[in-house]
Parts: C-alpha cells; sequence; structure tokens
C-alpha cells in the first residue's frame, strides 16, 4: 500500500531534479560580461545572447512571467539547460556573440529571411594589371571591394558601367605573364583598352583603374574635374582625338552623377539606417552617402520569433551587414538606437580600422536624412508583403472574415476600395482609388484624379469632389461600390463620404475611416482601434498604403511633367523628340543653357537652325533664379 506513494513522490523528485539543477547554476553565474546560449531538452542551442552583467541578464528570464510577452514566455518554457562564456569586456562579449549566432543559427534570434552570399564588386588591386571580376566573399588581399549587392540586377548594371566607361578588363588573364596575339572583343566595342597587347601601358592603365576606384567610392566630382584638366590640356597641345575620347567619358560620368540623389545637409561621408516592423517582419534599408550623395542602398528583410522591438532588428542588421561591407565610412546614423552603443562603436572601429560613431540624430538635417532611410525601409516592407497578397487566390481571405467581425458588418468586404487625398505646398492636389478583392489589388479598377474644384488644402472638399465624380460614374454606368468602402482620415472625411453615397443611392454601402496615425477606424457610430497583429488591421492597412502609394506616384508624375515641360518648350523648331534628345545628352536645362555651339551641335538630331535658335532663345532669356 504505501509502495505507490512512495514511488509517485521518488517521480516527483526526479522530474524536479533538472530544475534544482538550473537553480544552482543561475546562483553560480558571474557579475561580469560574456555570452549565454540558451538550450531545449534535445540540447539544442535555441537562443545567444550577450550582457554586460550575465548574472542579472540570465536570470531575468527565469523571473515572473507577468511582465514578459507570451512570445518570451513560450522561449522560457523551452528552455532546460544553459551555458556561459566570460569575456574581459562587453565589446569582445558583441564580437563572440556574432560568431555564435553564425555558428548555432538559434531559432529564436532575429535572422535575415534571405540568408544568402550578396555579390561584391572586386578589383584587384594586388595584381600588375588590375581587373574587375564578381565575387561572393571578402577576402583580405590587397583588392578593393564594393557592396554587398543585394540587387543583382543593379551589381550587373554598375559593372558593365564602370568598366566600360573607364576601360578596365574584366577577362581572366594573369597579366602580365599571360600574352594573346590580338586583343578581344570589350576592345573593339571600347570597354577594355587592352593592356593585354601592349595598346595601354601599367602606369597609364593603373591610372585609368584608381579613377574608378574614386569614382566607385563617391569621390566622382573631383574625378570629373581631373579628366575636364586633362582633356583641355590635350586640346590645347591639339591632340584632338584623345580630347575627344575624354570628352565621351565626361559625358558618361555626368550623366551617371546627376542621378545621384543628393541628400540636404549632409556633405561628407556617413551610412544612413532606417529600420521599420510589422509584426515579426521588420525591413531594413541602408543608404550609403558619399560625398554628401546617395550613392547605393541596400535592403534587408529579418524576421524575429519574439516580441522584441526595433532595436533587436537593428542589432541584426548591423551584424549582419558591415562584416561583410566593403566599405565602412566614419559615421553611421540610425532610426533607432541600439543597447550598450559603445561596444557596437569599438566593434565597427575594429573592422574599420579606424573609428566610427554610431548616431540616432533626434533634430536637423540628420534626422531627416535617417527619415529617409527609414520611411523607404516601412515602403519595402509595405511592397513585399502586398506582393505576397497578390500571389493569394481571388477568394476571401481570413482578413476579410476578421474585418466582418471586428466592424460588425453585415456582409464579408471580398472587395474594398480605398481613396487617398495627396497634395504638396498645397498646390497639385491629386486624389488616388485603389480597388482590391480577396486581399489582392485589381489594378484595372484603380483611378486617379486630379484636383479641378478646389483651392489650396482642403481635404474634405477634395474628398468630396473626388467621390462625386467617382460615383456619378457609377451611376452612369450602372455598376456598385465595393463590399466596403475606405476613406483616408477621420471623422470629417467619414461624413463627406457618407453624404455623397447618400446623394447617389448608395444607403447601404459599408464605410469607414481610417486614420494614419493612430491607426484609429472610424465608424459612423464611434472609434474602433484593432490589435497591431490582426490580420484585420493589416488587410487595411495594406489598402490604405496601396492607395496613398499610388497617390504620390501620380502627384510625382504631375511634378515630373511640370519640370520637363519647361523652357524647351518655349524654343522654335525644338519639338518633343528634339528634347528629350538634348535632355537625355546633357541631363538638365541648366547644362543646356550653358552648352557652346559645338556641344550643341554633337547632339543627335541637332542641325545647325537649332543650334541657332537654342543659344538666341537662352541668350535673350535671363536665369531662372534672377
Amino acid at each position: 500500500m504505501s509502495s505507490e506513494p512512495k514511488s509517485k513522490s521518488s517521480t516527483a523528485k526526479r522530474s524536479s531534479a533538472p530544475e534544482r539543477q538550473l537553480q544552482a547554476k543561475l546562483k553560480l553565474l558571474p557579475d561580469a560580461p560574456g555570452v549565454y546560449l540558451h538550450k531545449n531538452k534535445q540540447g539544442r542551442v535555441i537562443y545567444v545572447g550577450k550582457a554586460s552583467r550575465l548574472n542579472q541578464r540570465v536570470r531575468s528570464y527565469f523571473h515572473s512571467s507577468a511582465d514578459k510577452d507570451a512570445k518570451t514566455n513560450a522561449l522560457v518554457s523551452k528552455i532546460k539547460d544553459f551555458d556561459y562564456i566570460v569575456t574581459d569586456t562587453a565589446t569582445d562579449a558583441l564580437v563572440l556573440e556574432n560568431q555564435l549566432i553564425k555558428e548555432y543559427r538559434p531559432l529564436y534570434n532575429v535572422r535575415l529571411k534571405d540568408d544568402k552570399q550578396y555579390p561584391y564588386l572586386r578589383i584587384s588591386l594586388n595584381e600588375p594589371y588590375p581587373r574587375v571580376s564578381v565575387v561572393r566573399r571578402i577576402a583580405k588581399d590587397g583588392a578593393r571591394y564594393f557592396g554587398p549587392f543585394t540587387d543583382v540586377g543593379a551589381m550587373r548594371e554598375t559593372l558593365k558601367f564602370a568598366a566600360g566607361a573607364f576601360q578596365i578588363r574584366t577577362c581572366h588573364l594573369d597579366l602580365p605573364g599571360q600574352t594573346v596575339e590580338r586583343p578581344c572583343l570589350d576592345y573593339q566595342i571600347g570597354r577594355c583598352s587592352a593592356p593585354c597587347v601592349d595598346y595601354d601601358s601599367q602606369d597609364g592603365y593603373r591610372e585609368k583603374v584608381m579613377r574608378m576606384v574614386r569614382f566607385m567610392s563617391g569621390s566622382e566630382n573631383e574625378v570629373v574635374q581631373e579628366l575636364r584638366s586633362e582633356m583641355e590640356a590635350h586640346s590645347t597641345g591639339l591632340r584632338f582625338e584623345d580630347a575627344a575620347q575624354l570628352r565621351d567619358l565626361i559625358a558618361k560620368l555626368d550623366r551617371t552623377t546627376s542621378r545621384s540623389r543628393p541628400v540636404a545637409g549632409i556633405r561628407g561621408d556617413c551610412d544612413l539606417v532606417g529600420m521599420a516592423r510589422d509584426g515579426k517582419d521588420a525591413s531594413g534599408v541602408i543608404f550609403r552617402v558619399r560625398g554628401g550623395h546617395i550613392l547605393t542602398s541596400h535592403h534587408f528583410l529579418l524576421a524575429d520569433k519574439l516580441d522584441r522591438g526595433l532595436d533587436a532588428f537593428m542589432a541584426q542588421l548591423l551584424r549582419e551587414y558591415y562584416p561583410r561591407a566593403g566599405d565602412i565610412p566614419g559615421e553611421i546614423l540610425l532610426s533607432t538606437a541600439v543597447e550598450q552603443q559603445d561596444s557596437w562603436q569599438e566593434w565597427l572601429a575594429g573592422l574599420r580600422d579606424s573609428r566610427v560613431t554610431l548616431r540616432v540624430p533626434v533634430r536637423g538635417a540628420r534626422k531627416e536624412a535617417v527619415e529617409l532611410a527609414h520611411t523607404n525601409a516601412a515602403f519595402k516592407l509595405r511592397e513585399v508583403n502586398l506582393r505576397r497578397a497578390m500571389t493569394r487566390p481571388l477568394t476571401v481571405t481570413p482578413g476579410d472574415i476578421q474585418l466582418q467581425e471586428a466592424l460588425d458588418l453585415h456582409s464579408v468586404p471580398e472587395t474594398i476600395e480605398c481613396f487617398d487625398i495627396s497634395n504638396f505646398q498645397g498646390k497639385e492636389t491629386v486624389a488616388s482609388l485603389v480597388f482590391f478583392k480577396g486581399g489582392r489589388p485589381l489594378k484595372n479598377r484603380y483611378r486617379r484624379f486630379r484636383i479641378k474644384t478646389v483651392k489650396g488644402i482642403d481635404d474634405f472638399a477634395s474628398m468630396k469632389e473626388v467621390l462625386t465624380r467617382y460615383y456619378g460614374r457609377l451611376v452612369e454606368k450602372e455598376m456598385d461600390p465595393a463590399h466596403l468602402v475606405v476613406v483616408d482620415g477621420g471623422a470629417g472625411q467619414l461624413g463627406v463620404a457618407r453624404e455623397v453615397l447618400a446623394q447617389y443611392g448608395f444607403h447601404e454601402t459599408q464605410l469607414i475611416g481610417l486614420a494614419k496615425r493612430e491607426e484609429t477606424i472610424h465608424r459612423e457610430g464611434g472609434t474602433l482601434s484593432l490589435s497591431r497583429n490582426s490580420d484585420a488591421l493589416k488587410l487595411l492597412q495594406r489598402v490604405r498604403d496601396e492607395a496613398h502609394r499610388f497617390a504620390i506616384t501620380y502627384h510625382r508624375l504631375l511634378r515630373d511633367r511640370k519640370t520637363t515641360a519647361s523652357e524647351l518648350d518655349l524654343i522654335p523648331g525644338i519639338g518633343k523628340i528634339k528634347k528629350l534628345s538634348l535632355l537625355h545628352h546633357f541631363g538638365s536645362v541648366a547644362r543646356i543653357r550653358t552648352a557652346d555651339a559645338g556641344m550643341l551641335g554633337e547632339v543627335r538630331g541637332i542641325n545647325r537652325h537649332d543650334v541657332v535658335a537654342i543659344r538666341e532663345f537662352f541668350a535673350n532669356r535671363s536665369e531662372p533664379d534672377a
């Protein structure tokens, strides 16, 4: 009789033994910096973290779960053992944490969703005759690396342009040891100066290579100015063929530099790192700013199984990107701070071999620059989510069903149409309509509008005009609105929409407003807030953001048309084709204005009469800012 209770008691003691061992290890944790590794019952490492004080950080996981979210509690429930490694400093802990995350790839650490080796452009400066190639890893071999390129297409375009413009070889010949009888096709089409057959000296070829390196490092203006000086020297020395070659190269470089975007308030070199999050997914964008211009941009998608903040995503982005960045600037501006910033700066300085400063700007031009990176990260994430949604079949989605339940709609909103108003400083007010069915956009139902009757900024009046025009057409075509109509805005926009819908007999149409800032849903019976992780809210955000994107795209199109339809349209004899040819050749009206007759005569399709007309037009016209 007593054997059964005894058995139960011994079983309880055996089951609590691992827990007692865990508690004993927690008491022995040192008050020192280091790295800890959480393990599950199979002994697999499921999480790696760092701490400046191991005893405090590791014990915090096993305190009361009241202040932890559900996902963190799920992680803690799987921890059956842990190990730790003490380091001398917090920076050493950071370095070791990076190594262990790469080694174990723990399930609960933030990770890149596309964890692959991105390509780099490698210029082999360690060779007598350097060449350009594409590689997947950086090595300390004396070569110069540019990248990583997350967009392979952009990388190939860069390779094609840079190597061709500076005539740098891409072949695998081991020069000067290997020789050939005649140059290859690259020489024939002007993409290589053929040092393999001594058409270019070693010194002359290396000068081209170093110019390419400086150009790709952000010193475009310096390189172009240097080439201009050489061109003038050739022209003075009557070496017109050499001068013409440099002129063509300068034109190519000018067209490229004119497309690089300047960053207001930043003149030197820095990286702008923006991070945006949507649930368990996040998007990171890195703008490489060199000489005050955005040289390249890189985009990364990250995922996290825990409900940690943006700082965890930012830390993982720094951890993944900078060990394989070909070029680290002395200043990195972040949209979100990271823990133990001093340790990160010390780690980055070790990678760069000189000081690196991490900053989170709070005001001024640098704050605006980082906001640009953050905004791009948010748009990239929404673009990815929208692309996913477009791959789903055209059926009712869980988000549609959740919307019906959350908003107490009388039918499932299988179709949704959303309106957005966009203006710039009170000018060129436009509106957009996007149409979704089954969670996917139907672009043949998209519409865009130019506001005709409203002057200045008046969102209510603009919304009324757009809705009146659109639903008036629906009535003419005997068509019905979507199952759910969404207007971007609050109670005011909602009231305007209901008035217009009632005017055209659509009294029963389901209608809501969605405010941007608080993500508050406005209904005719009051306001409602949904969980940020709900499919219903994500669907509404996706629809609203697509409407906003479509409006901004149209707005930019109108502004671009207004810009290009400028002074050139006033020149006699210069039609659309010649105007585009001039802009393509010079890149801007400002450069056309200062071009001499010889430069204008080089433009395809421009005859001597056109040259005279252009010169006379600008000679008799005052400067735009005069």
